[in-house]
């Protein structure tokens, strides 16, 4: 089943956790009368997937697609279970290698964090 795709290439069988939140953007000012007044400007989400230890070879593919600062993800959402398309940036991502041997290198467990332009 596929659960979630960077810029159309299906990662999901890297993924271990999904978690979607949404941040509202607002401004709130005071009026003479002193009484708050909130205008609400948007709503983005904020998509977290934990993935897998990888070996060098699988985490290649995904590890390019990180260097792009936009792209657009497909994950199933938990409410209805359709596929939902969202254009994301990648704000940052923290990667390192727990193992590094002669012939292969290992990915630790990491999460990335795609938040929704």
């Amino acid at each position: 089943m596929t659960y979630f795709k960077i810029d159309g290439i299906d990662f999901s069988h890297y993924v271990n956790e999904l978690k979607v939140s949404t941040n509202t953007n607002y401004n709130a000012q005071t009026n003479a009368a002193g009484n708050t007044v909130v205008d609400k400007i948007n709503i983005k989400r904020v998509v977290e997937v934990g993935i897998i230890p990888l070996d060098e070879l699988e985490a290649q593919s995904l590890l390019s697609i990180l260097d792009r600062f936009q792209v657009v993800i497909s994950y199933r959402n938990p409410r209805n279970s359709n596929l939902v398309n969202l254009t994301v940036i990648i704000p940052d991502n923290d990667i390192e290698y727990y193992t590094i041997q002669e012939n292969k290198q290992m990915l630790k467990a990491f999460k990335l964090q795609f938040t929704e332009l």
